[in-house]
């Protein structure tokens, strides 16, 4: 029998064959640049590259005070507490290296300059005792730096120069100012000088109590003399911290 033909659709016996009809779809144009992520679907970023992190710094205590390839190392390094820990060995000499205060100086002043207070109280401390003369008020500010940077050191001897009035105008207010900030950091010298102007009423008011109280602290915190002025018959030694 003949096939029925009907459009697309072909009818035979026992049997119904659809065949589509018209042209194939058509390819799908990949997404413009201004297609949205609705047009698109959802496309998950690409994950971050992975870096790793950097490895912390590598501690490195400070040279011996007889390793003197340690410490020029760690200077030429920018240590710049080895840098003073050299001068002190090229300033003393010895049988490591040949004394040579030029040198020590140079350190001292590098490291003063970079922050260092223990730099600068050595050189502060080279004008306290003439060995450098070509501006003795230097001794002072050098001092002042290293008690500004928080060494209480330099606090006491800055305190002692205005209290003496050396290479500076005297300023008994001032000195008892700088060792009223170290004796409350607990310094035993500072307080021990502290509790003296109190005593004398030199720089603050007199105060006897408020004296007894310093030269007491200061006997706590370790210093013989601050109990000897606490109780110079030593019958009554307060206990020390």
């Amino acid at each position: 029998m003949r096939p029925f033909q009907h459009g697309a659709a072909f009818l035979t016996l026992g049997t119904i064959t659809l065949v589509a009809c018209g042209p194939a779809p058509a390819p799908k144009a990949p997404p413009s640049e201004d297609a949205t992520s609705e047009d698109m679907g959802a496309i998950e970023p690409a994950p971050a590259p992975v870096t790793a992190e950097p490895a912390p710094p590598k501690l490195r205590l400070p040279c011996a005070e007889d390793d003197l390839v340690g410490c020029t190392n760690g200077c030429d390094d920018g240590i710049v507490e080895d840098c003073v820990t050299l001068g002190v060995m090229y300033l003393r000499g010895g049988e490591v290296v040949r004394t040579d205060p030029p040198r020590a100086v140079e350190l001292f002043r590098g490291a003063c300059t970079s922050g260092s207070a223990r730099g600068c109280i050595k050189l502060g401390d080279l004008y306290h005792d003439g060995t450098l003369q070509d501006d003795p008020a230097e001794e002072v500010t050098l001092y002042r730096k290293a008690c500004d940077a928080g060494a209480n050191r330099g606090c006491v001897a800055a305190g002692k120069a205005y209290l003496e009035g050396r290479v500076v105008g005297l300023d008994p207010v001032f000195a008892a100012t700088l060792f009223t900030r170290v004796c409350e950091r607990g310094n035993a010298e500072a307080c021990l000088e502290l509790g003296r102007l109190y005593d004398r009423g030199h720089g603050v008011r007199k105060d006897p109590d408020r004296a007894l109280a310093l030269f007491t602290k200061a006997c706590q915190l370790g210093l013989d003399e601050g109990c000897l002025t606490a109780d110079p018959k030593g019958e009554v030694v307060p206990p020390r911290q």
